[in-house]
């Protein structure tokens, strides 16, 4: 159950679905997972929901936690959708001490989203924005040889807004254009020039580091995605999604420009009442082909529909295995887990 870094709106959790597919999925997600990846598109079904999700990350030692709401019921045209996210990580960087001796330092990465999410019908059928406003906090800190906190990187604490709009062409395919952070973007924790000082740390005097299990991925990114779902059955239960994004803070400094960019694909099949995803991903991280990481991704779940004045669930699991781009030891695995109640008032 692990935190990804392919999250485009926040660093905590991915959502299980998107997950699974490889994160293409915002031409086809509803409900809370509209609410994680593309506004716009918790107008696409009614329905309403509460969903806690749960992810970790084995390499960074990353928990993260979010309890998402959604109500695409009371309005033909509007959708509202309330958010948080909770995020606790430890990895750990080594570095040479004042006798030359390698030791390990561990930091704390720590975390709150809070967000809100409207989205209208503006074209019955045809025509869907959504905008998604949040309140976002992250620090990454380290205990100096006195025991006192320090920052490895400025806090980051600011409001952010995401923004979508997405057509649908009579229930054949849909298309999404999703902006992540147009305002309040963060600065990667890390970038490629290597680690010269740290702050209150006996080091030697040529001094070597390894932080590789810092994110080079900033936080908050502020990015831009679009994707394209097909539904060949002209039906929901079954879709074929191809999407990109293009992340314009994690490698942007001073000197170099480099526009990370990834491409999604995924497909879902609904068999009765388990859906089954598959999906995957190609991503560019910066300049060359040297760091450039690939994905695969499954997952199953089990949906039962609410029926009128009753409560249905959403249940699902979902994996992604990095099988390009690092030594073989530092692969990452990603699972993630959601458990979600469907609510269908009588009102």
């Amino acid at each position: 159950m692990a935190f990804s870094s392919v999250a485009e709106a926040s660093p905590g959790v991915d959502g299980t679905r998107n997950l699974s597919m490889g994160n293409a999925t915002r031409g086809s997600s509803t409900g809370t997972d509209a609410a994680i990846i593309n506004p716009a598109g918790l107008s696409y079904s009614q329905q309403f929901e509460i969903e806690p999700i749960y992810q970790f990350n084995l390499q960074t030692r990353t928990h993260g936690l979010g309890v998402f709401i959604s109500d695409s019921l009371n309005s033909p045209r509007l959708a509202l959708a309330l958010g948080y996210v909770f995020m606790r990580g430890t990895p750990q960087i080594r570095y040479d001490d004042i006798t030359g001796e390698r030791e390990s330092l561990e930091l704390v990465n720590f975390g709150h989203e809070v967000s809100g999410v409207l989205s209208v019908t503006a074209i019955k059928n045809w025509l869907f924005i959504g905008v998604k406003p949040k309140w976002q906090y992250v620090s990454l800190r380290y205990l100096d040889t006195e025991g006192v906190a320090l920052d490895y990187m400025p806090k980051h604490n600011a409001f952010g807004l995401d923004a979508s709009i997405a057509l649908n062409f009579v229930d054949w395919a849909k298309i999404a254009v999703v902006g992540y952070n147009i305002v309040g973007p963060n600065p990667p924790a890390r970038t490629d020039d290597p680690v010269s000082e740290i702050t209150g740390l006996e080091v030697d005097d040529d001094p070597r580091f390894n932080d590789e299990n810092v994110s080079r991925v900033s936080d908050y990114q502020r990015s831009l995605g679009h994707g394209l779902a097909v539904f060949p059955l002209r039906n929901p239960n079954f879709s074929l999604n191809i999407d990109a994004t293009y992340d314009f803070t994690s490698y942007w400094d001073t000197q170099n420009k480099w526009t990370r960019v990834t491409v999604n694909a995924g497909g879902e099949f609904v068999a009765g009442p388990v859906p089954i995803r598959l999906g995957g991903w190609w991503d560019s991280r910066g300049r060359g082909s040297e760091d450039d990481r690939g994905y695969v991704s499954a997952g199953l779940g089990f949906i039962r529909p609410a029926k009128l004045g009753g409560v249905g669930v959403d249940v699902g699991l979902g994996f992604a295995q990095q099988v390009t781009g690092a030594e073989r030891s530092k692969l990452d695995t990603i699972l993630s887990l959601n458990i979600g109640l469907r609510l269908r008032p009588d009102l």
